[in-house]
């Protein structure tokens, strides 16, 4: 009897060892995140052995390296992975975390998990399985401290683990399959002893004549056999449908650190608010942050209070593509976001 091992999953993180760069002193395919003006990012190790990044975090902002979209994971809807990362810190028990986002090919954010860890003085390894949303094309990844301390990072990893096989994707990121018409014999090229002769013969009828605006026009149909009214001096009569709203709900466990909501694409919104609830019994603290392509990330206002059983209504006062919402609390509560726009 022959036994199938099962495939072993590959890391398909780029550089997650950190041993490779380009120009400068950081490791290629990575890139600094968060922080402030204290914080010192450090390459550290040797290139024939092992490296790490030490994120030297003294207080602030948390503090990470993250993944950009030119060297991100290819990933379809509706899969599985498990992300690994290899770290310690000092002193034991530094606040840490992973933060996986999910982007569409053309930089869209279509959604991110974030994982707390709590690593010790010596190197372990934490592992976080998850499913990918829909819309998903591409895997992003950021690991980053969010305490005071220093936190090393040995080694990234992320592996499919279902499907096991590299799959044809479609333009969405899923699983390509072909329709059943389109399932046939497989056709093979014939070669023929000799050239075939070909007589076309054919008679052509047309009338070849100079165009003008008051005999001659183009009629354009729908496709329910309706043809597309016009006005006298040639413009396309529309009606407008009204604004088309949109509405996302979303309800975190905030801690005393900072966690982001889910970033926002509001290119196409002519107004958008957000609407936060308090359903705790703490203080909560509530800020808009903007970003150019939701990596980089700034505050856009002051830190709004939202006291226990509040609900209040904020917006961004300046505009950029993304917005998200950077909350926290006293000790822990649990806040509903609603983000509403019109386009």
């Amino acid at each position: 009897m022959v036994q199938c091992r099962p495939k072993v999953p590959t890391n398909q993180v780029y550089n997650g060892n950190f041993l490779m760069t380009q120009t400068g002193d950081f490791p290629d395919g990575w890139i600094r995140v968060g922080g402030d003006r204290s914080t010192v990012w450090e390459w550290t190790g040797s290139p024939p052995g092992p490296r790490a990044v030490a994120i030297r975090h003294p207080s602030g902002r948390p503090a990470g390296i993250f993944q950009p979209s030119d060297v991100g994971i290819r990933a379809g809807e509706l899969q599985r992975w498990k992300v690994q990362v290899n770290i310690y810190s000092e002193p034991s028990g530094v606040s840490a975390y992973l933060k996986v986002y999910f982007f569409t090919f053309s930089g869209r954010p279509v959604g991110s998990l974030n994982f707390d860890l709590c690593p010790g003085a010596a190197p372990e390894t934490f592992t976080k399985v998850f499913a990918t949303p829909s819309g998903t094309e591409l895997l992003c990844l950021e690991v980053g401290v969010a305490g005071q301390g220093t936190l090393f990072i040995h080694t990234v990893e992320a592996c499919r683990l279902h499907p096991g096989r590299v799959l044809r994707l479609d333009s969405r990121g899923r699983p390509f399959v072909n329709s059943v018409e389109t399932v046939g014999e497989i056709l093979k090229p014939v070669r023929l002893a000799e050239p075939l002769p070909v007589h076309v013969q054919a008679d052509v009828k047309a009338e070849l004549r100079d165009l003008t605006p008051l005999r001659d026009g183009v009629r354009i149909y729908g496709s329910n056999g309706l043809s597309l009214d016009a006005t006298p001096f040639g413009s396309l009569r529309v009606e407008s449908a009204g604004c088309d709203f949109q509405e996302f709900v979303e309800e975190m466990t905030v801690p005393s650190t900072p966690v982001s909501s889910a970033a926002r694409d509001v290119a196409r919104y002519r107004h958008y608010s957000y609407a936060i609830l308090n359903a705790g019994l703490v203080n909560a603290w509530v800020q808009v942050e903007i970003s150019p392509d939701a990596v980089h990330w700034v505050p856009d206002s002051i830190a709004q209070q939202v006291k226990p059983g509040a609900l209040i209504a904020v917006t961004a006062n300046y505009f950029l593509r993304y917005l998200h919402l950077a909350c926290w609390s006293d000790l822990s509560t649990v806040l509903r976001i609603w983000f509403q726009a019109q386009a």
